[in-house]
């Protein structure tokens, strides 16, 4: 079942991580991870299957950075903002330090003329590093969403 209160860290943490995106300040999300953390956006029949081709995959913070610069300097993409919403965490057994955790998401997209829709829903399975400032080891987001539009360069 978990504990209630590392379920509350793993939240809170979630939780920071949608901030960061929601609020367009991208400059704070590699910051959720470890040094040699890993973020993947992968689609659900490739994690089921086991097969590692992701839309998006980032193999240290410094990847991560490296994505964040490039959002901002070389992408082209429709103004908008977006929404992430984190339901259903469940955390594993607490094991040296680090638990394994499961939410579901669902992100909405809004553009500038206040138009909003469904961007993605999946889950997200994660490792994270428990301390006092804890932080994800792995990150991978699932996607159910089959039809991504073309300006998913950003971490959802």
């Amino acid at each position: 079942m978990g504990d209630p209160t590392i379920r509350c860290t793993v939240e809170d943490l979630l939780y920071r991580y949608a901030e960061a995106l929601d609020d367009g300040e991208l400059e704070r999300w590699p910051a959720l991870f470890v040094e040699g953390g890993q973020y993947r956006l992968i689609p659900r029949e490739n994690h089921q299957k086991g097969l590692p081709v992701s839309l998006i995959l980032c193999t240290s913070r410094a990847m991560m950075e490296d994505r964040v610069v490039a959002i901002r300097k070389a992408c082209v993409y429709t103004p908008h903002v977006c929404r992430h919403l984190h339901t259903n965490v469940r955390v594993g057994e607490v094991e040296a330090g680090h638990v394994e955790a499961r939410a579901n998401y669902a992100v909405y997209r809004t553009t500038e003329d206040g138009e909003t829709v469904l961007l993605s829903v999946g889950h997200v399975e994660a490792r994270v590093e428990l301390g006092p400032e804890p932080r994800f080891e792995r990150m991978d987001v699932v996607y159910e969403t089959f039809r991504i539009p073309g300006l998913l360069v950003y971490p959802i």
